[in-house]
């Protein structure tokens, strides 16, 4: 993989590793508001324990072994990287009309 795409992919890893930062802390404050979580994998987590684990380890742990991968996966992984980095980028402004609805 090209010095370019590996920058690119790196910035795309990154953006979904804040993106699903943000979404972990503004998920726990909504469901605090009485809303539900959407995502139906997840929702059937909330209030354990395995919930937390999947947003602050598997998450980063899959976006690490992605990026050690690079080289091998090749360019498909940079272009496959913008589908849930553009799935979280869309929530992001869901969340923000959310946030200037309800705050």
């Amino acid at each position: 993989m090209g010095g370019l795409n590996s920058r690119v992919l790196f910035w795309q890893l990154f953006g979904i590793f804040a993106f699903n930062k943000a979404d972990y802390i503004l998920t726990l404050d909504f469901l605090d508001m009485g809303f539900h979580e959407a995502n139906p994998i997840m929702a059937s987590m909330v209030g354990t324990y395995e919930f937390h684990l999947v947003k602050l380890v598997f998450v980063p742990l899959l976006l690490l072994v992605l990026w050690q991968h690079r080289q091998r996966l090749g360019k498909v992984l940079t272009r496959l990287a913008w589908i849930p980095f553009i799935g979280y980028l869309s929530l992001m402004g869901y969340y923000r009309l959310l946030v200037s609805v309800y705050y």
